[in-house]
């Protein structure tokens, strides 16, 4: 369904506000709007009349220097948007866009493709360590506690120390000295 667009000359527009209580809103917006128009304004006068002073030389270096800010902001806006895009691609998150950086936007792909192979490394390493049992457990982490354990259990069962259990095995240092 399409909009009816109402179209009110001053006069009908002016009734129309007045009908609705909303005067004193418009003069208020208006002024706002005039007041933010001509301070642009006299901005736009200022720096026109700085350069008005430059020779030819100096404006066009200004205009160069203009220039060359807005396309290196666009290039760098341009390659972290490529390299959100490989992240994604590649089941990262889009905030590790910050520890990637490339001048050549042809090896996004593959400097996305080492850091994603780095952090990997670093994980398998640390699931790796804690099966080695390495480090000592993180308080609440379970360690090779039941190993121990088992050890224990199996030295006392040998020994015949297991309630129940009148075995008289041979203990490990004695099989080792036979």
């Amino acid at each position: 369904m399409a909009k009816e667009i109402i179209e009110l000359t001053d006069e009908k527009f002016l009734e129309a506000i007045k009908t609705a209580n909303l005067s004193d809103s418009l003069a208020q917006y208006v002024q706002k709007i005039g007041d933010k128009r001509t301070n642009e304004g006299i901005e736009t006068f200022k720096k026109n009349l700085e350069k008005k002073d430059l020779s030819d030389k100096e404006r066009l270096e200004a205009v160069e220097a203009e220039l060359k800010e807005l396309k290196d902001k666009t290039a760098k806006e341009n390659t972290k948007t490529l390299v959100e895009a490989e992240l994604v691609k590649q089941n990262l998150s889009k905030e590790l866009s910050k520890y990637v950086s490339v001048n050549d936007l042809s090896k996004i792909a593959e400097s996305v493709t080492e850091m994603k192979n780095d952090l990997l490394k670093i994980e398998q390493d640390k699931i790796d360590s804690k099966l080695k049992g390495d480090p000592p457990p993180v308080k609440g982490e379970p360690g090779n506690g039941g190993d121990q354990t088992l050890k224990n259990y199996v030295e006392n069962k040998n020994s015949g120390k297991v309630a129940g259990n009148p075995f008289q095995g041979k203990l490990e240092e004695q099989k080792k000295g036979e």
